[in-house]
């Protein structure tokens, strides 16, 4: 499976001559979703969620009961999924985890709902929170930069997931220095080998 790493958020995964595409939110560069087969949205921040482009697009989309709501001009088309569930989308199997965004100030609490997904047991993309897989994945994305961010969590995440590999997401704030700085404080940690990738950059994964 090949992953491609785009702006902030949103990574395309590519297998058997199909597209899978997560968060293409309003800063993804616009070619992620050429020829996109189905599309998995975490939730409904606009730094994950391009309703207006969505659409546009005939493609598929899997999401939480708050991103369906915005996206309801699209019908049939959207699928709303919850923690526990598994579904096939252009044939790959997403497991679905997590229901809540990471709390960004204790006054406002859960922001809205977050849904995390592992995509083929292989990718691991936990949306706005440190939500946990049930089991051992390919390829663990880390965000690195967000008002809800503490570094501490992020090193206890990354500790804690079983992972082959971390790759960075959630970064398009971050100049040089910040992708430094999260290189060298996620990089490593339980002895996972860190790839960074710029956006465009792209890896083999499982």
């Amino acid at each position: 499976m090949r992953l491609t790493k785009y702006t902030h958020a949103c990574v395309r995964l590519e297998k058997d001559g199909k597209r899978l595409v997560i968060d293409p939110g309003v800063w993804t560069e616009l070619e992620a979703l050429d020829e996109a087969d189905a599309i998995l949205v975490t939730h409904e921040h606009f730094d994950h969620l391009n309703a207006e482009l969505l659409a546009t697009l005939t493609a598929p989309v899997w999401t939480n009961a708050s991103v369906a709501a915005q996206l309801g001009i699209l019908g049939d088309q959207v699928t709303v999924v919850s923690a526990g569930q598994a579904f096939e989308a252009a044939g790959f199997s997403v497991r679905v985890f997590g229901e809540d965004h990471a709390v960004i100030l204790p006054e406002i609490g859960v922001p809205c709902r977050n849904t995390a997904f592992l995509v083929d047991d292989a990718v691991y993309h936990p949306g706005d929170s440190w939500t946990r897989p049930d089991r051992a994945v390919h390829t663990n994305l880390v965000p690195l930069s967000a008002p809800w961010h503490v570094m501490a969590e992020a090193v206890e995440y990354v500790r804690e997931v079983p992972a082959e590999q971390t790759v960075n997401i959630h970064d398009g704030l971050l100049n040089e220095r910040g992708m430094t700085i999260g290189k060298n404080w996620i990089g490593g940690q339980g002895g996972k080998p860190y790839v960074e990738l710029a956006p465009r950059d792209a890896i083999d994964v499982g």
